[in-house]
Protein backbone atom coordinates (compact mmCIF):
# COMPACT_ATOMS: atom_id res chain seq x y z
CA UNK A 1 0.00 0.00 0.00
CA UNK A 2 2.91 2.32 0.71
CA UNK A 3 4.14 2.02 -2.87
CA UNK A 4 0.73 2.26 -4.57
CA UNK A 5 -0.22 5.70 -3.18
CA UNK A 6 2.97 7.53 -4.34
CA UNK A 7 2.78 5.70 -7.66
CA UNK A 8 -0.84 6.80 -8.14
CA UNK A 9 0.05 10.42 -7.29
CA UNK A 10 2.98 10.27 -9.71
CA UNK A 11 0.74 8.96 -12.50
CA UNK A 12 -1.89 11.67 -11.86
CA UNK A 13 0.78 14.41 -11.93
CA UNK A 14 2.38 12.93 -15.05
CA UNK A 15 -1.01 12.80 -16.80
CA UNK A 16 -1.76 16.41 -15.81
CA UNK A 17 1.61 17.60 -17.13
CA UNK A 18 1.08 15.72 -20.39
CA UNK A 19 -2.40 17.23 -20.87
CA UNK A 20 -1.18 20.77 -20.18
CA UNK A 21 1.69 20.25 -22.61
CA UNK A 22 -0.67 19.03 -25.33
CA UNK A 23 -3.05 21.97 -24.84
CA UNK A 24 -0.24 24.56 -24.90
CA UNK A 25 1.37 23.02 -27.99
CA UNK A 26 -1.94 22.86 -29.85
CA UNK A 27 -2.68 26.49 -29.01
CA UNK A 28 0.71 27.64 -30.25
CA UNK A 29 0.30 25.62 -33.43
CA UNK A 30 -3.15 27.15 -34.08
CA UNK A 31 -1.80 30.67 -33.53
CA UNK A 32 1.16 30.07 -35.85
CA UNK A 33 -1.16 28.70 -38.54
CA UNK A 34 -3.53 31.67 -38.15
CA UNK A 35 -0.62 34.10 -38.53
CA UNK A 36 0.54 32.34 -41.68
CA UNK A 37 -2.95 32.41 -43.16
CA UNK A 38 -3.42 36.10 -42.31
CA UNK A 39 -0.11 37.09 -43.94
CA UNK A 40 -0.35 39.33 -47.00
CA UNK A 41 2.07 40.40 -49.72
CA UNK A 42 2.91 44.10 -49.66
CA UNK A 43 5.35 46.41 -51.42
CA UNK A 44 8.58 46.93 -49.54
CA UNK A 45 11.64 49.02 -50.32
CA UNK A 46 14.78 49.67 -48.36
CA UNK A 47 18.41 50.69 -48.69
CA UNK A 48 21.23 48.70 -47.15
CA UNK A 49 23.87 51.10 -45.82
CA UNK A 50 27.18 50.71 -47.60
CA UNK A 51 25.76 48.65 -50.47
CA UNK A 52 24.99 51.57 -52.78
CA UNK A 53 21.56 50.49 -53.94
CA UNK A 54 17.89 50.47 -53.04
CA UNK A 55 15.98 47.20 -53.01
CA UNK A 56 12.35 47.17 -54.18
CA UNK A 57 10.27 44.07 -53.70
CA UNK A 58 7.25 42.46 -52.10
CA UNK A 59 7.25 40.91 -48.64
CA UNK A 60 4.86 38.39 -47.10
CA UNK A 61 4.13 40.01 -43.72
CA UNK A 62 2.00 38.46 -40.99
CA UNK A 63 -0.27 40.22 -38.49
CA UNK A 64 2.62 40.51 -36.00
CA UNK A 65 4.71 42.36 -38.59
CA UNK A 66 7.16 39.50 -39.17
CA UNK A 67 8.36 39.01 -42.72
CA UNK A 68 7.79 35.40 -43.79
CA UNK A 69 9.01 35.71 -47.38
CA UNK A 70 10.29 38.21 -49.89
CA UNK A 71 10.57 38.58 -53.67
CA UNK A 72 13.05 41.18 -54.91
CA UNK A 73 11.76 43.06 -57.95
CA UNK A 74 14.73 45.38 -58.54
CA UNK A 75 17.97 46.66 -57.09
CA UNK A 76 18.44 50.27 -58.12
CA UNK A 77 21.98 51.71 -57.82
CA UNK A 78 22.12 54.94 -55.84
CA UNK A 79 23.97 56.61 -58.70
CA UNK A 80 21.51 55.49 -61.42
CA UNK A 81 21.05 58.07 -64.17
CA UNK A 82 17.27 58.30 -63.69
CA UNK A 83 16.85 56.84 -60.20
CA UNK A 84 13.35 58.26 -59.70
CA UNK A 85 12.00 56.72 -62.92
CA UNK A 86 13.59 53.34 -62.16
CA UNK A 87 12.23 53.41 -58.60
CA UNK A 88 8.67 54.27 -59.69
CA UNK A 89 8.73 51.53 -62.36
CA UNK A 90 10.03 48.93 -59.89
CA UNK A 91 7.45 49.97 -57.31
CA UNK A 92 4.64 49.67 -59.86
CA UNK A 93 5.83 46.19 -60.81
CA UNK A 94 5.99 45.26 -57.10
CA UNK A 95 2.42 46.48 -56.57
CA UNK A 96 1.20 44.34 -59.47
CA UNK A 97 3.12 41.32 -58.15
CA UNK A 98 1.69 41.79 -54.64
CA UNK A 99 -1.83 41.99 -56.08
CA UNK A 100 -1.41 38.73 -58.00
CA UNK A 101 0.29 36.92 -55.11
CA UNK A 102 -2.50 37.94 -52.72
CA UNK A 103 -5.13 36.43 -55.02
CA UNK A 104 -3.96 32.97 -53.88
CA UNK A 105 -4.10 33.90 -50.18
CA UNK A 106 -7.19 32.86 -48.21
CA UNK A 107 -9.64 35.68 -47.43
CA UNK A 108 -9.29 37.41 -44.08
CA UNK A 109 -12.31 36.68 -41.93
CA UNK A 110 -13.16 39.28 -39.38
Amino acid sequence: MRIIAPLAVFLVVLTAVALVSIVVTAGARRRRHALQMSARWAVRHYAIPGRGHTVVGVALTDADGRIRGEHVVARIPDDAEDWQRDFVAARQEAEERAFHLNIDRPPIEG
